[in-house]
């Protein structure tokens, strides 16, 4: 879809002209066999249906021309067909051009999200909290405002790349995050979202290379993939921190991780990707889990927090708090920051007070929290885990 948009900058062509390429595949290719290029075919298909859809509706415009006495000012995004480059990647380019200034920032996440990333509707749901049916009406609008915001969709160059730097590193972390732990489905991750969402920061980081918002992107995404195979046990079961098997952790990517941090940090970087990126090192360089240094994780979630003060970090300071000083101080902590009511369909919430009210030896209300985060469990994967740690507590 990226690359069709570069040609026909109409949102709604591309969208609907991709849709037809994987149609016509699933038509033919039964019949024709798959092809050897199978991205080159797609694409080709697609800027075809593209080029007939604006045919069809220069022709229906010339008509309405005729019709109307010969009006000359009828234009739109349909008008041209243009291969102008202007970032080398196709889908970093959508990821740019979704985050457009002119429509609120909402808008560009969830777009991007969708359109750039492929994330599913039910997925970014589950990220934002809301239901299905309204994220849907959200994109639509979405899509909507971005297509009008201007005469034509605005192909940003390069001076307005570096103005959109802030959103695209939003999206791209954001975009990460849901392949991390998926939104939806059956796995816990979505292992495609995020390789996709690592690519991107990577080029993001050989783009701008000393942006230390970006090389902190990329190393907070390495040191937290590092840790990715200790995440299941041998049955393939969700396991906590606590309990992951180190040795399953790739040693490579923490090494590449934390040379990245450190060249964050000598270029200056202070914002809340590189904090965060300084948390998964404490965790990804901790020989064990008792060696983990949790006053310096507390630390650093109170410095994230006065820069940002979203519920999930104030959750991840609560369960910093209740290793560094106690599951008693943490639970007190977290019940402050549940009063707000904005995790209430964050299921890990309720996890992490089911854990803290287990230290406590209160095991008959961790089971309750342990059932409610199954309730609440965007994933099969995420239900199973709960449901399983509410029938042993």
């Amino acid at each position: 879809m990226a690359a069709t948009l570069r040609s026909v900058r109409d949102l709604d062509i591309a969208e609907e002209s991709t849709a037809d390429a994987f149609l016509l595949a699933l038509q033919s290719w039964p019949t024709t066999g798959i092809p050897v290029s199978i991205e080159a075919w797609l694409v080709t298909a697609a800027r075809r249906r593209a080029v007939d859809r604006i045919r069809r509706a220069q022709a229906a415009r010339r008509s309405l021309v005729r019709m109307t006495g010969g009006w000359s000012g009828v234009t739109g995004p349909a008008d041209a067909i243009a291969d102008a480059a202007v970032i080398g990647d196709d889908e970093l380019r959508m990821v740019v051009l979704c985050c457009d200034p002119r429509i609120p920032v909402a808008d560009q996440v969830v777009l991007t999200l969708r359109l750039a990333c492929g994330v599913s509707t039910a997925g970014i749901a589950a990220a934002h909290g809301v239901s299905t049916p309204t994220m849907a009406a959200r994109l639509t609008r979405a899509k909507s405002r971005l297509a009008s915001a201007g005469p034509r969709l605005d192909l940003p160059d390069d001076a307005t790349v570096d103005l959109r730097l802030p959103a695209v590193t939003r999206v791209v972390h954001l975009a990460f995050t849901l392949g991390h732990t998926a939104g939806a489905g059956t796995d816990l991750t979505d292992d495609d979202l995020a390789d996709r969402a690592q690519y991107l920061a990577r080029v993001l980081h050989t783009i701008r290379p000393e942006s230390p918002d970006l090389a902190a992107l990329l190393a907070l995404i390495l040191l937290t993939r590092a840790r990715t195979g200790g995440r299941v046990d041998d049955d393939g079961q969700q396991v906590q921190l606590e309990s992951a098997d180190r040795s399953r952790w790739d040693p490579e990517l923490i090494r590449a991780g934390s040379v990245l941090l450190r060249r964050a940090v000598a270029l200056g970087g202070g914002g809340p990707i590189l904090v965060q990126a300084l948390i998964a090192s404490a965790h990804s360089t901790a020989p064990a889990f008792g060696s983990t240094d949790w006053d310096q994780i507390l630390e650093l979630y109170s410095r994230l927090l006065r820069i940002d003060p979203a519920p999930g970090f104030a959750l991840g300071r609560s369960v910093a708090l209740s290793y560094a000083h106690g599951p008693a101080a943490g639970l007190a902590d977290l019940d402050e920051v549940l009063a707000l009511g904005l995790l209430d369909r964050y299921p890990y919430a309720a996890g992490a007070r089911a854990q803290m009210l287990e230290r406590l030896g209160r095991r008959p209300e961790a089971a309750q929290e342990w059932r409610r985060a199954a309730a609440t469990a965007r994933t099969t994967a995420e239900r199973d885990f709960f449901t399983g740690r509410a029938d042993g507590a």
